[in-house]
């Protein structure tokens, strides 16, 4: 997860600052090393409910953003569809499905699936 923001050019020292813990921690609990729970919490708070999802798959728990007006999580779920059909097909434009397109096709529905639940309440 830690990989991806950084790809999409997300500020990881902010995020760190905001839950409280040095960036090399974060790196060195990406890479295996037990979480504390502490840090989960923190992190489930200030990352993009996609993000937040990721980290607890496991678990089939998702999140569900509380905050927003039904018509403004209705935009955003159908935004989030278009820009999945826009970039799925985008990686089909050279005839080739590779492990690359089916590892971001999966990171980018994570996200589309998010804010689909936001919009049905579960």
């Amino acid at each position: 997860m830690l990989r991806k923001m950084e790809r999409d050019g997300e500020n990881l020292h902010a995020l760190a600052r905001k839950v409280g813990e040095e960036l090399r921690d974060l790196r060195r609990w990406a890479r295996g090393t037990t979480l504390p729970g502490h840090v989960l919490v923190a992190l489930l708070d200030e990352l993009p409910r996609h993000h937040a999802d990721y980290l607890i798959g496991a678990t089939q728990f998702r999140l569900v953003a509380k905050d927003a007006s039904p018509s403004a999580t209705a935009l955003m779920a159908a935004a989030a569809t278009s820009r999945f059909s826009a970039e799925v097909t985008e990686r089909m434009a050279d005839g080739e499905w590779c492990h690359r397109d089916e590892a971001a096709a999966k990171e980018d529905a994570r996200e589309v699936i998010t804010n689909l639940q936001n919009y049905v309440g579960e």
